[in-house]
């Protein structure tokens, strides 16, 4: 009997400042791309995960090809790793939302590089290494319409070492909006996707079949881009007694019966990009559908129905003057925010953002975002020096963070959310006093 061909699916790890990879034996959350890619691969293909955050790479296992998918953060390592297994004389093929937008520098480590979604593409790929005719470049020439997707393979990954045992899960691709620090638009080509809302029934229940796992998590970047279609999609959700997470807009929260039906469909968390408390910062990066005034009246809707939140917030936008950190701790004070993380802004190449920070000459830092657990102001802001941002965004990480903060949002009076709120705010305590950014626990 032929030998299956043995490919071995990479998550690589991020990076720290002295170069060496981040490694630990738990994370939060479950990944999507190396499972769904593993789905996407024939039935005549051995197929292996690693997660490299958790486990080491067996470099030795005599693997026939290898392929990663690369985020910013771990383009550094998932370089290291493609030239050690070229040099080993094994191909390596890389994807990813870093491999697309920076395609030549990854082409220097990689012998084929798929540029936007893999769906249309990657048995072609496939069928081209095995017949000696690998190309450089797969790219589709149509967008997928997202009909009959495979099954996400999650049972190969050891789902023991992730703490929160909640499957990723996709609804829709793209964005609607056109932030100017973001790389959905550019990635999507300013697209704006959903998925049958019977396949994604159909997925989880087979999911919840294999894995026995009831709680999911949508990765979707705005899954109430349509709300038409969210609200289907909630109202589906509800017979399948699941638990789910998922990220939104703010704006979203106009919509009460969109509020409602998620809450009965199971969402117990929602994260969402507010990105700043200042409404002219909000429009040097075109977040337009965001108002600043709504946002206490908003989230409350969130408590109202019992969606536990965290808020997402960048500095260093052109606007912002060094009272925005004091500015924002008191807003979240004032609103008892359950959680929050906080970052200096770090727009990718590619994005208009980028484009115009190089066309003025205030890049500083090109490789800011490529490592983890730091704070680092890539470029010089218009009202701060860049230490600036970087100490008052740790600043308002071990503020936020402290154990006067917890309690007061959280304990004292008791906040609704107390018994879920607790167990990650301590975490971020714990990490804070380290200097751990709260993100790299994901």
């Amino acid at each position: 009997m032929k030998r299956k061909p043995r490919i071995l699916l990479i998550q690589p790890t991020t990076v720290h400042l002295d170069g060496t990879p981040h490694k630990t034996r738990w994370r939060l959350i479950i990944g999507l791309m190396i499972p769904y890619i593993a789905g996407l691969t024939p039935d005549d293909f051995d197929v292996t995960l690693c997660d490299e955050r958790l486990e080491d790479i067996d470099f030795e296992a005599g693997w026939d090809l290898v392929g990663m998918t690369t985020t910013i953060g771990a383009a550094l390592r998932a370089y290291q790793i493609a030239d050690k297994f070229r040099k080993l004389g094994i191909p390596v093929v890389m994807g990813g939302f870093h491999a697309t937008l920076q395609t030549e520098e990854a082409l220097k480590h990689a012998d084929a590089v798929v540029q936007g979604e893999a769906d249309l593409v990657w048995e072609q790929l496939l069928r081209d290494w095995q017949d000696g005719k690998l190309k450089r470049i797969y790219r589709s020439d149509k967008l997928h319409d997202l009909k009959g997707l495979p099954r996400p393979r999650h049972e190969l990954l050891k789902l023991n070492r992730y703490l929160f045992k909640a499957l990723p899960i996709q609804a829709t691709r793209g964005c609607p909006y056109r932030c100017a620090f973001c790389e959905i638009p550019v990635f999507y080509n300013g697209t704006y996707r959903t998925r049958p809302v019977g396949d994604i029934v159909e997925e989880i229940k087979q999911q919840i079949k294999i894995t026995g796992i009831r709680r999911f998590q949508f990765i979707d970047d705005q899954i109430t881009g349509k709300h038409r279609f969210a609200r289907e999609l909630f109202r589906a959700l509800i017979p399948l007694n699941i638990r789910f997470s998922c990220l939104w807009t703010v704006n979203s929260n106009h919509d009460e019966e969109l509020l409602e039906l998620a809450a009965k469909a199971g969402v117990f968390h929602v994260n969402i990009g507010v990105e700043s408390i200042n409404q002219d910062s909000l429009l040097t990066i075109h977040k337009i559908q965001n108002h600043v005034k709504e946002y206490k009246k908003l989230l409350a809707r969130l408590e109202k129905y019992g969606i536990y939140y965290s808020l997402n917030f960048l500095f260093g936008l052109d606007a912002d003057k060094p009272d925005i950190f004091d500015a924002t701790l008191r807003f979240l004070h004032e609103i008892r925010a359950p959680e929050a993380f906080f970052n200096t802004v770090t727009p990718r190449k590619g994005t208009p953002m980028r484009k115009q920070l190089e066309e003025e000459d205030r890049v500083i830092i090109p490789d800011a975002d490529m490592f983890t657990n730091n704070f680092r102001c890539m470029f010089v802001p218009k009202q701060m020096s860049p230490q600036e941002v970087e100490e008052g965004v740790w600043r308002c990480t071990t503020e936020f963070y402290s154990l006067k903060s917890i309690f007061k949002r959280l304990v004292f009076p008791p906040h609704k959310f107390i018994w879920q709120g607790l167990t990650e705010n301590l975490l971020f305590y714990w990490g804070a006093k380290r200097r751990i950014d709260p993100v790299d626990y994901y």
